[in-house]
């Protein structure tokens, strides 16, 4: 009875594992393989290199560059949010007074009403 207990405890001694043939390569195969894959990280070098990735890691290190960047940005956005809203606005109000002066019916008249309404809110210049 001890017998089959230490039979069931031993281990098997480990067994080597054949590749499968599809691994098994010629070695000039193998070099053009790893000639291939230099030449791809050499390319994701230079696309690193391009990125400035370098620069993006030292303003995001400092937290005076990173105050200052988003500052100046959300300053820029500001103006021209500010600045393009005035140009759409302007293009609108000379649209709507094109449109009341062809004396359109219906749409005339609701544009005349609201010109006298920007009017009379701008103290009646």
């Amino acid at each position: 009875m001890a017998d089959k207990d230490d039979k069931q405890l031993t281990p098997n001694p480990p067994r080597v594992v054949e590749p499968p043939d599809t691994i098994r390569e010629h070695p000039f195969e193998l070099r053009h393989e790893v000639k291939r894959l230099n030449e791809r990280l050499d390319q994701l070098t230079a696309a690193l290199d391009k990125a400035e990735i370098k620069d993006i890691i030292e303003n995001y290190s400092s937290v005076k560059k990173r105050i200052l960047t988003n500052f100046v940005a959300g300053a820029a956005r500001g103006l021209g949010l500010s600045l393009g809203t005035i140009v759409i606005l302007a293009l609108l109000g000379y649209l709507l007074s094109l449109l009341v002066s062809f004396n359109l019916p219906v749409i005339g008249d609701y544009i005349n009403e609201l010109l006298k309404y920007v009017n009379t809110s701008q103290g009646g210049r």
